[in-house]
């Protein structure tokens, strides 16, 4: 078989592989997306759900000291009226005051506790519906690309294995030219010759090369687009 004819074969196994390889397209990097994001959206509701936990800790806590101090401040009222001068009165109103500074502090705090606790529970509701609908979404993807993976992949790995064989047919340095055009050119590295034009650019291709082309004497590339030409009978 002549070289021109043998890079014909290989350039068809090339082109059924990148069939193979468009027939799944883009699908595993969505599914890989799609783990990721799931992944991510699954970390977000374990840490909300443990930062929830310690907000109705935090929370339960700020109850407790408002209700002390609240029972403080009642005995701190009741002890007024059993002072003798004016100095003790003065005292014990500044605690008084105190301990109400220290317990609106204390209302402020869970009042922001509440605000937090409530927005992060409407947002954990969310990412767990988003999370639901993301994960049948995943499996319905993973198993779209398990049927396509496993349809294509015979056909693949005998592919592969004639191309292997194929190259072996022909000469070390025009495979070097050959994969140098296919990545330059889509894959697209071996055409016919239209007329007096390249199948591939529709460059100008001299009556000689034309005619040596059409004999298959020797291996001839468009000057334009560098691909292989051939003559198609």
């Amino acid at each position: 078989m002549s070289a021109i004819k043998e890079l014909i074969v290989l350039q068809k196994i090339d082109l059924q592989l990148q069939d193979i390889k468009s027939l799944l397209g883009d699908l595993p990097k969505k599914v890989e997306a799609l783990v990721n994001e799931e992944k991510e959206l699954t970390d977000n509701v374990e840490n909300a759900k443990a930062r929830l936990k310690e907000l109705g800790l935090e929370l339960n806590k700020c109850d407790s000291s408002i209700d002390e101090i609240k029972v403080k401040i009642d005995k701190q009222k009741d002890q007024l009226f059993l002072v003798t001068n004016n100095k003790q009165y003065d005292a014990l109103q500044l605690e008084i005051d105190h301990s109400k500074k220290e317990m609106d502090d204390l209302e402020i705090k869970s009042l922001e506790l509440s605000e937090e606790k409530e927005n992060l529970e409407v947002e954990t509701k969310s990412n767990e519906e988003n999370l639901g609908s993301l994960s049948t979404d995943l499996i319905q993807r993973r198993e779209k690309l398990e049927v396509l993976m496993k349809e294509s992949s015979e056909e693949k790995a005998i592919l592969e294995k004639d191309r292997k064989s194929q190259v072996g047919n022909i000469d070390a340095n025009v495979i070097v030219k050959y994969d140098t055009v296919y990545k330059a050119r889509n894959g697209l590295c071996v055409v016919p010759v239209n007329g007096s034009a390249c199948g591939g650019c529709g460059g100008f291709v001299p009556p000689q090369i034309v005619s040596e082309v059409r004999a298959e004497k020797g291996l001839h590339n468009c000057e334009s687009c560098s691909r292989f030409l051939y003559y198609d009978s």
